[in-house]
């Protein structure tokens, strides 16, 4: 007796998606863009293979569509360090930029300009690798925590005023930390008067916000002690902020500030004092 329709059809096995022939699989633009890139690299097959780690297998089923485009950022990353282009040429990994907070995007920026993978960078902050994952991903906002911020900004060897999650609301920062908001505040205004003086050079337009006004809290530039002023020299050379200059000499954030702020004279500080010099090999 002859099978009906219905049996033959449950008899049939059942293929993912990622099984379907091409041609009801909408193609990538992006495996063209890096067909041609390669072609242009001189880069083989067989050498793209090597450089990306992936099975010989897998990239030709990639090539001929037989399975969806990767969408991973990393991925398509070294995809595009091989093929030599920019990884803003594929339209999946426009599509993950896209989604990701300026910040997220900011940061994922700079641990490029640094060299740093997901992985090498999540062990270099100093919080839990889960969460810093969630954040890279986009899973979760950037964090509004000021010393979160400034933990990644410590780990990306940049002021974390370039994130705006840094100044997040007072009465947020006031039910979470209340001595966050002087701190913040005045590390900020600090790099606003090494801006202002000449000291430092920033394209950050954070701390530049703060009303001029408040640049009355510190003496003239003659006034300040001969050594601070090397200090701060030395400090805008490196781009050093008062955190990040606090962490290298290992010295307390507020005795540094105080002393660039002129309200307190070095021979007061001694020990502060001459962490620093040591650290910026001033004299």
């Amino acid at each position: 007796m002859p099978l009906t329709r219905s049996r033959t059809l449950a008899r049939l096995p059942i293929r993912s998606s990622s099984d379907l022939p091409s041609s009801t699989r909408p193609r990538s633009p992006s495996i063209d863009i890096l067909k041609r890139s390669l072609e242009i690299a001189g880069v083989s097959r067989k050498q793209f293979v090597q450089a990306t780690g992936l099975s010989y297998e897998y990239v030709s089923r990639i090539f001929n569509s037989k399975v969806k485009f990767p969408t991973v950022r990393e991925t398509l990353e070294r995809f595009a360090d091989v093929a030599q282009i920019d990884p803003m040429m594929f339209p999946e990994y426009q599509q993950l930029v896209a989604v990701l907070p300026e910040s997220t995007r900011k940061l994922w920026d700079r641990m490029q300009e640094l060299g740093y993978n997901r992985q090498e960078f999540a062990t270099k902050v100093d919080i839990s690798r889960t969460y810093m994952y969630e954040i890279l991903r986009g899973d979760v906002p950037f964090p509004r925590n000021p010393e979160v911020i400034e933990k990644i900004a410590f780990a990306l060897e940049v002021p974390p005023e370039v994130f705006g999650e840094y100044l997040a609301p007072v009465v947020d920062w006031a039910e979470r930390n209340p001595q966050a908001i002087e701190h913040v505040f005045l590390n900020m205004l600090v790099s606003k008067m090494m801006v202002e003086r000449g000291y430092l050079k920033s394209d950050d337009t954070t701390a530049s916000q703060l009303s001029d006004d408040l640049l009355k809290a510190f003496p003239e530039d003659d006034r300040f002690d001969p050594m601070v002023k090397k200090i701060l020299q030395a400090m805008g050379k490196r781009r050093l902020d008062v955190r990040r200059m606090a962490a290298e000499a290992d010295v307390d954030e507020r005795d540094l500030r105080l002393l660039l702020m002129g309200q307190i004279q070095p021979e007061e500080l001694p020990d502060v004092f001459k962490a620093v010099k040591t650290v910026l090999k001033v004299r």
